[in-house]
Order: C-alpha cells, then structure tokens, then sequence
C-alpha cells in the first residue's frame, strides 16, 4: 500500500494532507457503490462516493454511466449510438474504503427538478477525493425519468417527490449502517454533516439545518430565495447561484444569503444561467453539444422539456461554473467539517484572481 502525507482533522479524526488548492482533486482515489434506500414513494437509487483504500484503484478501469438509462424507454432509441457519450466518472465502482483513516464526514446532495443523481458528478468525486463520503439519490416523482414519463412514453415511478422524506431516509440508512450502507462502518462520523441541493432540490434543503448534527448548508441555484434558519449546529452557509438566472433570478440569491445566518458566502457566476453550477452545461461532445442539445437534436421529448425549462449561459468558459462550486464548496465543507484553516484560499483576493467568470463573493464571518 504507498504512503501519503497525513493531516489531523476534527477531534481524533485523521486524514491524508489534500492540496492547498481546494478545486485540485484530492489525495484519495474514489470509491463508489450503488445502494437503495426505503422511501414513501418506494425504492430509490442512491449513489455514494467515498476515500478509497490506497492505492485499491491499481488496474480498474474508471466508471462511467450512460445518460440515456435516465430516459423514458421510448426515448432512449432516438439517441445514436454515436451521440449517446457516456459520462465520465473519476471513480471506480466498489473499492474498499479507507479504513486507515477517517472517520469521513457526510455530504448529501439533492438534484433539482428533471435532473438526475450525477447531474453535479465532477462536484460529487472532487467532495469524495478530500475525505467526505458524498451521497446523491434519484429522487422519486422528481428525478428525469419521473418527472418526463408521463409526457414521454412512461416507464417512472408514478410516486409524488418527497425531498425532504428523501433526506431523512438517507440520513438512516448512514446512521444505521445496515444492507447497502454496511460497508460504511465505522468510516462516516454523522456528528457533522453537509446537506447541499441544486434549484428545487436546494429549496427543499435550505431548511435542513434543523436536522441533527447538521452543520453546513450549500445552496446552489435555489429555487424561491429561501434563507437558510439557524440552529444549535449550524456553523456555515454557502449560496451560489448565476448571476443571469432565467429560472431561480440573481435576487432569489442575495435573499437567500441576506437572511441566512452567520457565517456565511455568497458566489455569483458571470453569464451564469440555472444550469451552469451543475456538469450539465460543461460537458460537451468535439461538436460543443450538451446533453440537453444532443437529446434536443434528435428529438428526445424529456430533453425538450428540460431545454424549454432551464438554460445554460452565455460564459466564454462553461467549465468555469462548476470550477467556482467545487473551489469554494471544498473549501467550505474543509473548514467547517476538518476543521482546516481555509481563510487564505477563501479570502476575497484569491477567489476572485483565480476565476475570471467569479462576478460576486461576498463573506459574512
């Protein structure tokens, strides 16, 4: 097994030294493992991405999921096989985890509408590769393929969304360590969690800092302004958000940072829309397609929909977006969940010369 830095974090918990740059990836390969969790709509899929044993990564090939399984059925057959790219992981599928270290805090994440749980991939890995185990679900009613079915050859659930439920099912299955959630063990300390969401999915979350033992909320494009109320164990609030919004609104934003408590940041993204937090908008194919213009291309109703319902913008660098969440986001959950100084890399100065699409970063300590 090699050898690598170590860093003391929160209490006895220890870990492997990560780059002073909080947007570099970490020192941990990533492990994931698909799970299942009991919701009041039924089944549901749930992702995790953890610290892997050192070095477990040697001669496995890296994951990566076809976005076309997100689909109703008779969509799926419209996409080419030539245009149906998969999207890539910087993740193995069931590595062990890092027993060696730890134990690693929780994040949980919460897609918006018509999304999916690797619609914010890059955001999830780069979490999980400086020593936080990150868990995203498809939530029911709510996720692409429920929310398109009905308008687009079925094929979903039929379930009514339950976000907050949803969390809550999450939450037990990490704190019961039972089926799919055994191989957590004693390697996830739920006495400090992270709840973070994008649009609806972080409108559901904003009032997650009344759960037990949650102590950072990240809200991203949050649809409806909410702030963020305190609670005995809130100690940091993140809101991000494009500062050319045609769904949620730059405003939506400032509310949502004006009335959250202490501590707390706020990011604006030039020529950042709804969907530029997300990978959606990054990744593209040799053509600069998205997802959403392939599907659109080729008739896919559920990506008509999506397209006619939230946008990409107009950044000259659309990987820039999700650059700024994972810089910023990483360094948050470090500081507050490692308990790392991270005033140098979140100081005003360093964020705004490091990214040219930053157009707003506001602190409130």
């Amino acid at each position: 097994m090699p050898s690598a830095a170590e860093a003391k974090g929160c209490g006895d918990t220890k870990l492997l030294a990560a780059p002073d740059d909080p947007g570099a990836t970490g020192p941990w390969a990533v492990g994931v493992k698909t799970a299942m969790i009991m919701t009041s709509g039924g089944p549901e899929t749930v992702e995790i991405w953890y610290p892997a044993q050192l070095g477990s990564e040697a001669g496995k090939t890296k994951v990566t999921y076809d976005l076309s399984s997100w689909l109703p059925p008779s969509d799926r057959t419209k996409i080419p096989a030539a245009d149906n790219e998969p999207q890539a992981c910087n993740c193995y599928r069931d590595l062990p985890i890092d027993t060696a270290h730890g134990p690693y805090p929780p994040v949980i994440f919460v897609h918006g509408l018509a999304s999916f749980r690797t619609g914010s991939l890059s955001t999830m890995t780069q979490w999980a590769s400086r020593g936080f185990i990150v868990l995203a679900a498809d939530h029911l009613g709510e996720y692409l393929l429920d929310f398109t079915s009905g308008l687009c050859g079925g094929g979903g659930s039929g379930a009514v969304g339950d976000f907050n439920g949803d969390v809550d099912a999450e939450l037990a299955a990490i704190n019961g360590k039972t089926g799919d959630f055994a191989f957590l063990g004693t390697s996830v300390d739920t006495s400090r969690i992270g709840i973070s969401g994008h649009s609806m999915g972080a409108m559901s979350v904003s009032s997650a800092s009344r759960k037990t033992n949650v102590q950072v909320v990240i809200l991203m494009a949050e649809l409806g302004g909410s702030p963020v109320p305190s609670s005995t164990s809130l100690k940091s609030v993140l809101v991000i958000g494009g500062m050319v919004d045609t769904v949620t609104q730059w405003s939506a934003d400032l509310s949502a940072y004006d009335g959250s408590p202490m501590p707390k940041r706020l990011v604006g993204i030039t020529g950042g829309d709804h969907l530029d937090v997300t990978d959606i908008c990054s990744e593209q194919n040799a053509a600069g397609e998205t997802s959403i213009d392939v599907g659109t291309r080729n008739s896919v109703c559920a990506l008509g929909i999506v397209n006619g319902l939230a946008h990409c913008g107009n950044m000259p660098d659309p990987k820039q977006g999700p650059a700024i969440v994972n810089y910023v986001s990483t360094a948050v959950l470090e500081e507050t969940l490692h308990c790392v100084d991270r005033t140098a890399v979140l100081a005003d100065a360093a964020v705004k010369a490091k990214f040219s699409a930053l157009g707003a970063y506001q602190h409130a300590p």
